[in-house]
């Protein structure tokens, strides 16, 4: 069962982590129109994108103790 949440989780914050993602890349100062690629600015646009999706896969696989 946790396994399944865990990717659930990951599959839904998919498109929020794009858009933050995307958000970050823009306010560091990215250009909007097709830019070269030795401009480009990795963290906003894979690193913190990974993290928001390992971070919700990490959430969904922690063990909950059960509630008594």
């Amino acid at each position: 069962m946790r396994v399944m949440r865990g990717l659930v989780f990951g599959a839904v914050s998919v498109l929020p982590a794009l858009f933050f993602g995307m958000m970050a890349y823009v306010l560091m100062g990215g250009e909007t129109s097709f830019p070269e690629w030795e401009t480009w600015m990795y963290g906003p646009c894979y690193l913190l994108p990974a993290l928001i999706v390992g971070g919700s896969l990490f959430l969904g696989l922690r063990d909950e103790e059960d509630a008594e």
